[in-house]
């Protein structure tokens, strides 16, 4: 028994190396070195399929326990591994603010691309598990995205995020310059009130 509670350690601690993002090729490496015997990437990979279920009813819960008043979105573009085949996929990910004032990630799903019907599609998705009382959407202005936004949550206010706001603008920024207008534009951002903001 005492051996059986040792061996569910350690794959629950294999698990949780891959959800932090240690690969399977590390994860097989490091237990190699613990324990002396050697552990296959497809033996890391077989073991961690089993948080699939887990994963799988979080990702798909239903959202009527509170109302999220602020929405944050965002997508990153990962390489994942899809039929034998490596390829980039955007995942599309959304962060919700409940009435009590606390953040937690609502939901991700696998997108082809930043396009207005992939998002439409999350939005859709979001909406179906209870989603509701969202009043600010926060993302960045892809267009795509801003048009799903005013279709899926009519009457709602669109802001643009400010972290890829500010790197669009120093992009545009030539080098020499470019402290100076992050502090200026940083200030404003962050002034208490719009009196004080006009005076920047």
């Amino acid at each position: 028994m005492r051996y059986q509670r040792s061996e569910q350690a350690l794959v629950l601690a294999l698990m949780e190396m891959v959800v932090n993002g240690v690969s399977t090729r590390k994860v097989a490496k490091i237990t190699e070195e613990l324990c002396g015997t050697e552990f296959s990437k497809s033996t890391v990979s077989d073991l961690c399929k089993r948080l699939d279920p887990i994963v799988h009813a979080w990702n798909n819960r239903n959202l009527r326990e509170h109302t999220y008043p602020f929405l944050i979105v965002d997508a990153m573009v990962l390489k994942i591994r899809e039929e034998g085949r490596v390829r980039s996929r955007s995942v599309m990910i959304a962060t919700g603010i409940n009435e009590e004032g606390y953040r937690e990630i609502l939901g991700l799903m696998l997108g082809d691309s930043e396009s207005e019907a992939s998002w439409t599609e999350f939005f859709s998705w979001l909406k179906s598990r209870d989603l509701r009382g969202v009043d600010i959407v926060v993302s960045d202005s892809h267009s795509g995205l801003v048009n799903a936004v005013k279709a899926q949550f009519q009457g709602c206010t669109w802001q643009r995020c400010q972290t890829h706001f500010m790197r669009n603008l120093l992009d545009a920024t030539p080098k020499s310059l470019q402290g100076d207008v992050y502090g200026r534009v940083r200030a404003i951002l962050d002034a208490p009130d719009l009196k004080r903001r006009e005076s920047y």
